[in-house]
């Protein structure tokens, strides 16, 4: 299921991403693992939905994986498998780090951290290219 937005407000999907992903790295300095985890993957989400609303007009909204589809055709092959890479290895922690009683480990948090960013750097290298 997919949802319309405003291509014009796709930047604010970037903002929110950037901000989720500071966030991040904060809650790893006071040891909440979890929540970098979390703020993390929240910032992954966000840096897709730019890019899909920016290309297509539209986000996903529904399973998390569902972006995997829209953004096929706005990334090259190569591009589209790194992303799906680094996405779906967030996707596979968001269960055990929002409703398991189990915690994430310091590692898992930093590469965590490390996925989303690079997630992001890819959509804003792909925006930037887009606006020339």
């Amino acid at each position: 299921m997919t949802k319309p937005v405003d291509p014009k407000k796709s930047r604010n999907y970037i903002i929110k991403a950037e901000n989720s992903l500071r966030i991040a790295k904060i809650a790893i300095e006071h040891n909440a693992y979890d929540n970098a985890v979390m703020t993390a993957i929240h910032s992954a989400i966000n840096a897709l939905d730019a890019l899909t609303s920016s290309e297509k007009g539209f986000r996903a909204s529904g399973e998390h994986d569902e972006v995997l589809t829209l953004l096929k055709g706005i990334l090259t092959p190569n591009e589209y498998a790194d992303i799906e890479k680094q996405f779906s290895s967030l996707i596979d922690l968001k269960n055990t780090a929002e409703y398991q009683p189990d915690f994430t480990s310091p590692e898992e948090a930093r590469n965590s951290i490390k996925r989303a960013q690079r997630i992001l750097d890819k959509v804003k290298a792909k925006m930037k290219a887009k606006d020339g």
